[in-house]
């Protein structure tokens, strides 16, 4: 009798405790699509004197708009956003179609490879990091118990209100340990976030409906989007984190059957998923070498550049 009472009486404790753990693997995924500006500041800074960059916030995120419903943030609804961004600021081509090197980190990443391959006429090359294939990835993880593991926070983010109470509790103070932790945050500590880096991406969540837009891209995951299963024709740099905590190295070996001639496939050792920010100058070096150094390029033939999506 007694030990079923004491059971009981720890029940709520062990329920709070899983919960806990539960939150602490899932809480950066809320914060990656809110960082577009912050992570592509750097290609902003490193690139513009070749390219014009453009660096996004996505719909929902930042100061972008943020229209109401859930049906807003759809896949299909993100790659038009992107077509009418190239058409707007690309480079016209021969046949006058506007043409860029699109890259994309994360959900930016995850549209890019779809986008890419839907519209091929408007991407002369693509940059992919850490980011998977809807396609790939749903394969995978049936496959690989280990990564639905990891990708168990997409479940809980299907819950309507919860994942955005749980996720502001406390001025936000879970994303803040999270995003500075050792296992899910930067992998190298010189380049860990300050504080004052933690505010700037935390400033757009703690808006009005700051969270919903972003737990609104996990929620269409499942809505029947159709998902373009074509393999890009642009050349693709994939770039992933060996140590990246939410998506399986093994992933980009998958990835990478669906790269076409003159594609490469670069894991950095020892890092994680945060790539633009904890290895930028070694991001930077292989960018310029795989889109061309400016002194092997002929001055105003490049195609502009834009850099989609969130880190």
């Amino acid at each position: 009798m007694l030990p079923s009472l004491c059971s009981l009486l720890l029940a709520p404790t062990r329920l709070l405790l899983a919960l806990g753990r539960a939150v602490a693997r899932v809480a950066v995924a809320a914060v990656a699509v809110a960082a577009a500006v912050a992570i592509c500041g750097f290609w902003l800074r490193e690139f513009s004197t070749r390219f014009r960059v453009v660096a996004l916030d996505q719909r929902g995120c930042g100061a972008s708009d943020k229209p109401p419903g859930k049906s807003s943030y759809r896949p299909e609804a993100m790659l038009e956003d992107i077509r009418q961004v190239i058409e707007a600021l690309g480079t016209r081509g021969e046949k006058g179609i506007p043409k860029c090197i699109l890259v994309g980190h994360d959900w930016g990443g995850l549209f890019s490879w779809e986008f890419a391959a839907t519209y091929p006429a408007m991407v002369e090359k693509l940059v992919i990091i850490d980011a998977p294939h809807r396609a790939v990835m749903a394969d995978f993880t049936a496959r690989h118990p280990t990564q639905l593991l990891r990708s168990s926070y997409v479940f809980f983010f299907q819950l309507p209100w919860l994942p955005e109470l749980l996720l502001s509790l406390g001025d936000f103070e879970l994303l803040k340990t999270i995003l500075t932790g050792r296992w899910l945050g930067i992998q190298e500590p010189r380049r860990r976030l300050t504080e004052q880096e933690l505010d700037a991406y935390l400033y757009g969540l703690s808006q009005p409906r700051g969270l919903t837009p972003p737990l609104d891209y996990y929620r269409n995951l499942f809505g029947g989007s159709p998902v373009c299963r074509e393999r890009p024709p642009a050349p693709v740099l994939l770039l992933w984190g060996a140590r990246d905590a939410f998506l399986d190295a093994r992933l980009a070996t998958c990835l990478r059957r669906r790269l076409a001639p003159g594609s490469c496939l670069h894991v950095l050792p020892g890092a994680g998923h945060w790539l633009p920010e904890e290895r930028p100058d070694a991001l930077n070096r292989l960018l310029w070498d795989f889109v061309g150094a400016p002194a092997r390029a002929a001055a105003g033939s490049s195609p502009g550049a834009a850099a989609s999506g969130p880190s």
